[in-house]
């Protein structure tokens, strides 16, 4: 699947609006930090060797931040200066006003002061064109500051996807309505949305489609208008199941259908030209499973995070569990930080895809792999968040 993922075109944006985006470019530093040789210290800015041996110095004005010095500073004299201002020509040194005498407008360091003494030096931390953001760089908070503090304005990124979300099933209700008799109420739109937004991918959802031929072809088909579609339901083989026919006659080629996983074994994933298709089984459950494991990896690759996989985190299991059916099984658990610090995993009560209860009962799941037997009480185990 991740060979179908390559990252989409890239745009400039505002670096205000480049968080969690990903760096399509490297993006350089525009000036040296810092800009000039600069007091780390309130104080006063004067010549080291004025003070060997110590001795009252003039004070000759004073240079606030912001403010340049109108003139190089004199022999024999010291100039008040505030932090992060410039040091004047000729200064090559800040004495802090913890370690000066005061008296008559003179200032006299208690000892002999060394070169370079509470100063910045141009350069001394970024040199311009330096590289902040690789390409490929998730840009994160501290990242987007660093590059604000570098004069950095706008960057390259990879576009945002554009995910196309819609549900089949004339027995779906929409959310929120009146209960009706033999009707549920659809929820995978929803979650298909929330996790495409979070993912950073723009969501266009589509009203739910009869359990109808033509109109599952006629949605199918402007729904393909963007990056990735997302179907719930209608991907099984059963009489009413019109998902896998529409794909087909939209030109959608079919990469793999049904995986050894519990819940979510139903998934379809293919693609047409670059818009990569994901066919999710009905469930809830699968549907959070599935998004988590293939369709967010997906969606952050499309963006440039050319390595992304699903976020497993390391957990412990609190009691025994096994995988079910020889298929890899997620168990809905309830995940909570132990004394070490690892967490520690309790599958919930009830399990099953078709279990909606088991979502809020929980707060992520347990992977059990298909070959990996039962397991034990403490035995380590992978974690996925929701």
């Amino acid at each position: 699947m991740a060979a179908a993922c390559a990252p989409l075109p890239t745009e400039t944006v505002a670096l205000a609006a480049a968080l969690g985006r990903v760096a399509a470019a490297d993006a350089r530093s525009v000036v040296d930090l810092p800009p000039f040789d600069r007091s780390a210290m309130d104080g006063y800015a004067l010549r080291a060797a004025d003070t060997d041996p110590p001795a009252p110095l003039p004070v000759a004005g004073e240079v606030a931040a912001g403010e340049i010095a109108r003139e190089a500073l004199a022999a024999g004299t010291a100039v008040g200066i505030t932090t992060g201002a410039a040091l004047p020509p000729g200064a090559d040194a800040s004495l802090r006003v913890e370690d000066a005498r005061v008296e008559d407008g003179r200032v006299a360091p208690a000892g002999p002061v060394a070169r370079g003494l509470h100063v910045r030096y141009r350069g001394e931390d970024v040199r311009r064109g330096d590289v902040l953001a690789p390409a490929g760089a998730a840009l994160g908070v501290h990242t987007v500051t660093a590059l604000a503090s570098a004069g950095v304005g706008a960057v390259a990124v990879h576009r945002r996807p554009v995910v196309h979300v819609l549900a089949t099933g004339t027995e779906l209700l929409e959310v929120g309505a009146p209960p009706e008799p033999g009707r549920i109420h659809e929820s995978n739109r929803l979650t298909l949305q929330l996790l495409a937004a979070g993912a950073g991918a723009q969501v266009v959802v589509h009203p739910v489609v009869p359990d109808d031929a033509a109109a599952t072809r006629a949605a199918i088909e402007t729904a393909l208008a963007g990056d990735v579609l997302a179907v719930s339901g209608g991907v099984s083989v059963g009489r009413h199941d019109h998902v896998k026919p529409a794909l087909e006659a939209a030109g959608v080629e079919e990469i793999f259908w049904r995986i050894r996983l519990k819940p979510g074994k139903p998934l379809w994933f293919g693609r047409r030209g670059a818009t990569l298709v994901f066919g999710m089984p009905g469930n809830p459950l699968s549907t959070v499973a599935c998004s988590l494991l293939f369709m967010l990896p997906a969606l952050r690759r499309l963006q440039g995070e050319t390595a992304a996989a699903p976020g497993f985190v390391p957990a412990r299991l609190a009691v025994p569990a096994a995988p079910a059916d020889g298929r890899t099984t997620l168990l809905t658990a309830r995940l909570e930080r132990a004394p070490d610090g690892l967490l520690e995993a309790t599958p919930t009560e009830g399990q099953g895809s078709h279990l909606t209860g088991a979502l809020a009962a929980g707060d992520g799941f347990v992977v059990l792999p298909h070959a990996g037997g039962p397991q034990p009480a403490g035995a380590r185990v992978d974690a996925l968040l929701v």
